[in-house]
């Protein structure tokens, strides 16, 4: 049977139910952020207006990420110690999280992998971020969960087609081919233009550009992110990687794997206590 891929990708973008919906208090605080006169106490305002965001954003100006002699009292001390940007970074990662669930028990398993995996993805994009300081830790972060995110709709659309989820290798087709387009096609909406390459980089093993960004040190982190899995066999060697030759990230062990990500659990932890639902 030929897959309709064409079929499909309409049928998972014309369904608004599927879609993660743009996150209102996001955009919110992106205005502000564009505005001349933008300051900690309109962060807070808008943020406030969000109980189970609030608690995030404060939960994670005192993890180990933010640590300091005294941990910030409320919503304003948090942003200050945070930064105004990775506020809103942060902010984005949490109110984007997927709600799309379905009665199909193969499917409902192949979304918890997705989530589990996309978790993965962002707290290594996230800690390689920070080891090279070439580019910002929580965008990196929300890069890391955006380049899935469009997978769940596409794997709840695809409770239909029986003949594809009889076959697991149809399955990865439909998710290979178009995960970087429903990706690319979500964060248009949200009008998160910067972070476009993110989804249509996605298992871009060759790509390889004069200037390395956050598209390349992600694609680090996914092989990483990777390891263990059935599809890992489809990664290049390490070295043989454009992106990684992009960025110093020290060692590479007999393994082929980053030597640093062995030696750093604890901070490895901390940011996926943060990211956990």
């Amino acid at each position: 049977m030929k897959i309709k891929l064409k079929e499909i990708y309409q049928e998972v973008i014309q369904n608004k139910g599927l879609l993660p919906a743009s996150p209102t208090v996001g955009m919110q605080i992106l205005q502000a952020l564009k505005t001349p006169n933008c300051n900690v106490k309109m962060f807070a305002k808008i943020i406030g207006n969000d109980a189970g965001l609030t608690a995030f954003i404060l939960k994670t100006s005192r993890s180990l990420r933010f640590l300091s002699r005294t941990s910030p009292k409320d919503l304003e001390a948090a942003i200050v110690r945070m930064g105004m940007k990775e506020t809103y970074y942060l902010s984005l990662a949490f109110l984007s999280r997927s709600v799309v669930s379905s009665s199909n028990l193969q499917i409902r398993k192949l979304l918890q992998e997705s989530q589990l995996f996309s978790t993965k993805l962002a707290v290594i994009s996230c800690f390689l971020a920070e080891k090279t300081r070439r580019l910002p830790a929580n965008q990196a972060m929300l890069g890391g969960l955006f380049q899935d995110i469009g997978v769940p709709a596409i794997l709840v659309t695809l409770e239909k087609y029986d003949a594809i989820l009889d076959d697991e290798h149809k399955i990865k087709i439909c998710v290979d081919r178009l995960a970087p387009h429903v990706g690319s096609f979500i964060l248009k909406q949200w009008q998160l233009d910067e972070l476009l390459e993110i989804p249509e980089s996605r298992k871009q093993w060759g790509l390889d550009r004069d200037e390395a960004g956050l598209a390349e040190l992600i694609l680090v982190a996914r092989f990483h992110a990777m390891l263990g899995t059935k599809e890992f066999n489809e990664c290049p060697p390490l070295s043989e990687m454009p992106a990684f030759s992009k960025f110093n990230f020290g060692e590479v062990g007999p393994d082929n794997t980053l030597q640093l990500l062995k030696e750093s659990k604890e901070e490895l932890d901390d940011i996926q206590r943060l990211l956990a639902p």
